[in-house]
């Protein structure tokens, strides 16, 4: 990968700087936790998932119009990896 895996705490000040509302952190922590859960029993790293889950609404409070477009680019501006960001907003 060019660019390094972000960190869970990298992860974490990301969602935090774009939501203010514990619901949407809570609801970031419970996909977190399912991706990691699937990605164990697909023999998959669940560090990878679950960044991938963590994020996967990072856009959704502040910009629910332009959903996951919005995610992949503040993804891009901080340098996260090309190959992640389509993962990330595959659900939109």
């Amino acid at each position: 990968m060019a660019n390094a895996i972000p960190t869970r705490d990298e992860a974490m000040a990301l969602l935090r700087e774009f939501n203010q509302g514990e619901a949407f952190v809570r609801h970031a922590l419970a996909v977190e936790a399912v991706m990691r859960h699937m990605a164990r029993k697909r023999g998959a790293d669940p560090d990878v998932w679950g960044i991938i889950g963590f994020i996967h609404d990072l856009d959704y409070e502040q910009f629910p119009d332009p959903h996951c477009a919005k995610t992949a680019e503040i993804l891009r501006d901080r340098g996260w990896p090309e190959e992640l960001i389509p993962v990330a907003v595959s659900h939109g």
